[in-house]
């Protein structure tokens, strides 16, 4: 003899699955998404990368700039930015701060090194600082920051906006944080 469940309870398990099927392809999906994007922040080469790398070409115009301009306090403070963004440990959002603070004393510091008659006569440091003109420039001017921010703006649209999204923030996924 089969045993048979009633039709209620056969209509409430079959809707249980359809709710957990919807809610684990929504959460899976969106975390995958959410992963793609956080793979521009953080993956290799990504924007934490270049906020790093900024922060050693700061720390190398230092090196640079202590044979020239000893004691002076735009390089200390250029040296203390540098090491916060180069440790990579605060929000995007105060890195963001760092890199403005960075790019101008970075700019401060150039033009002070220029100045001095011992760094016109070093033909060493000059090409080493033009070097690392040149790397900043390429490094604050990269795609990555627009390219990242653009998806992230787009995966939070998508996590905000819609009825999916919506479902997939009420499981637990995060929007991304923008660097802005």
């Amino acid at each position: 003899m089969k045993f048979k469940l009633p039709m209620g309870v056969c209509i409430v398990i079959a809707v249980a699955l359809v709710l957990f099927g919807l809610g684990y392809g929504t959460f899976s999906g969106f975390r995958e998404d959410r992963q793609q994007v956080t793979q521009l922040l953080s993956g290799e080469n990504g924007l934490l990368d270049a906020l790093s790398y900024q922060g050693a070409d700061g720390l190398n115009l230092c090196v640079v700039a202590e044979r020239h301009l000893s004691g002076n306090e735009d390089v200390e403070a250029l040296r203390a930015v540098s090491r916060k963004l180069n440790a990579g440990d605060e929000t995007l959002e105060e890195q963001k701060k760092d890199t403005e603070e960075l790019s101008v004393l970075f700019a401060r510091v150039l033009e002070q090194l220029r100045q001095t008659d011992s760094f016109r006569q070093s033909q060493r440091d000059q090409r080493y600082a033009a070097m690392l003109e040149s790397d900043w420039k390429n490094l604050t001017e990269n795609a990555l920051f627009d390219t990242y921010n653009s998806a992230a703006e787009e995966f939070n649209h998508k996590l905000t906006d819609t009825p999916v999204g919506k479902l997939a923030g009420l499981l637990g996924v995060t929007p991304c944080e923008l660097y802005e």
